[in-house]
């Protein structure tokens, strides 16, 4: 029983229909009710094939999954499942190969956030009264407006939470759940010119609606932060030697190779995490030139952001390194302890206990069997714990900093420029163009639009124009003020 309207996660949700009676593939279900009765029913897994046709019974795709693992459950308040909140993320993930689980665990929260609202406020959100402002849709929009303003979230969080809401009433409607009597918003519809990676432009149309939260941040062009799916700043090569000190003295083989991999190769954290360990089996022998290459994406057991396909280039001294770690006695009495036991799909990096750090999506399966069942999205946590409990302590303690932060995203940033930085003189001699550069880095980082690449290539640049600029304003600034100083101390001593 709880207070407040929250989000669970089950360990997995089976979709079933209610079967006649007792048969092959059937569940008995008995429920007891207050007068020691048992009531019983029968149910039959919805992705259930027909023995007589060969096809399922439910008519969908073989490969439309019926069961999802880490499944987010809107909960009211007396602790019983949101119907309608919960059917539409039903909805959401029919149809889907392999659903990202995390993404809908934030839908999930944002629904449970405005049913907080509404509950803590007597509201019912299915009434939509004369009086605009006493809507339930822009009651809330005033809501988490006052919540930016007073500092309780973040602007973007209002915006995602109040884009949720409007998504699932509009949901609602499409699945004739909802009528109001009177509309949950207005909507417009505008046109606006958009240009995809190859610089073609087009118009495209997007319904707004005014309960919208609308703006936007306006971009530091002098910031030390490159945005590139997120605000990542670039570890000074000062920093990053202390970074790479602060692993050694620590001496965790896992972490220091995890961290190493995202250094050298611009990986970000899903994809280091999920690498198996047939993709380092190749003796190092055998393999031609100074760098390996790692096909990574839908097809290679290797996650990637938005299933981008990609490859991966790893300095060969560091593959050597994964290598051996691969084979070590570390590694393997980790894998003997992991679902599946030790084989060469097995994640390569594994905790102590043998389970995964991040869970790959087609190791959804797996990791809720055995005695690893997941209860929770394994999405990096232990290396993000392992940065705040050991690794920043050492590294503030190193820089004398105590104030000194930094996030793991950062090293793809930091890889990045260190490219850039070691391309310059070529630059510069004109032995490398730029359009060469910005071709090899957005190759290198898999970068979806060649303006993100350029924001790398001009780092350096925009910070020395910043400094120059601020310089030239600060000796100006202070001869004028000294001069006015002077002035009014000569007049006062004549005083």
């Amino acid at each position: 029983m709880t207070n407040a309207a929250n989000k669970i996660t089950l360990p997995e949700l089976s979709l079933t229909e209610v079967a006649v009676g007792p048969g092959e593939n059937v569940t008995q279900v008995d429920i007891p009710d207050e007068n020691g009765e048992t009531f019983t029913y029968y149910t039959r897994p919805l992705g259930d094939v027909d023995p007589t046709t060969g096809r399922r019974r439910d008519n969908k795709p073989t490969w439309s999954p019926h069961t999802f693992p880490l499944f987010p459950v809107v909960r009211n308040a007396d602790g019983s499942p949101w119907l309608e909140a919960n059917l539409w993320i039903i909805d959401r993930l029919v149809g889907k190969l392999a659903p990202g689980m995390l993404s809908y665990a934030t839908v999930a929260q944002d629904l449970a956030a405005y049913r907080r609202y509404v509950d803590e406020r007597n509201i019912d959100w299915l009434n939509f009264p004369p009086f605009k402002p006493h809507r339930p849709t822009y009651r809330y929009n005033g809501f988490l407006r006052q919540s930016v303003e007073a500092g309780e979230i973040a602007h973007n969080t209002a915006r995602r939470r109040m884009g949720t809401l409007i998504r699932f009433y509009r949901w609602l409607k499409t699945a004739a759940l909802f009528n109001p009597s009177h509309p949950a918003w207005v909507e417009e519809d505008r046109f606006v010119e958009v240009k995809d990676a190859r610089g073609f432009s087009g118009v495209l149309k997007v319904t707004t609606t005014d309960v919208s939260i609308k703006g936007r941040t306006a971009v530091d062009p002098y910031s030390e932060y490159i945005d590139d799916g997120g605000k990542l700043r670039p570890l000074p090569q000062a920093e990053q030697k202390v970074l790479v000190q602060a692993l050694l003295d620590l001496d965790n083989t896992e972490m220091t190779l995890i961290f190493l991999v995202s250094l050298f190769s611009g990986a970000r954290i899903q994809t280091a995490l999920t690498m198996k360990v047939r993709h380092v089996i190749e003796r190092p022998v055998d393999i031609g030139g100074n760098d390996f290459r790692l096909p990574c994406g839908p097809g290679t057991g290797v996650d990637t952001k938005g299933s981008v396909r990609g490859v991966l280039h790893l300095p060969k001294w560091l593959y050597e390194a994964l290598y051996v770690y691969a084979h070590s006695q570390r590694a393997q009495s980790r894998r003997k302890k992991a679902v599946g036991g030790d084989n060469t799909d097995q994640h390569l990096f594994l905790s102590n206990r043998g389970a995964p750090m991040y869970a790959s999506r087609l190791k959804l399966d797996e990791s809720r069997r055995g005695p690893h069942v997941a209860r929770h999205t394994k999405n990096g946590q232990l290396v993000r714990q392992f940065i705040a409990d050991y690794l920043l302590p050492a590294m503030r303690l190193q820089m004398n900093n105590p104030r000194y932060e930094f996030q793991f995203h950062d090293l793809r940033a930091t890889f990045g420029l260190n490219k850039v930085d070691a391309w310059k003189d070529k630059i510069n001699d004109k032995s490398m163009t730029y359009t060469e550069a910005l071709s090899q880095l957005s190759q290198l980082m898999w970068h979806s639009s060649p303006t993100i690449t350029e924001r790398y290539l001009k780092y350096r640049e925009k910070l020395s124009l910043f400094a120059g600029a601020q310089d030239g304003w600060n000796e100006h600034l202070m001869s004028l003020v000294l001069r006015t100083l002077d002035s009014e101390v000569r007049v006062a001593s004549e005083d």
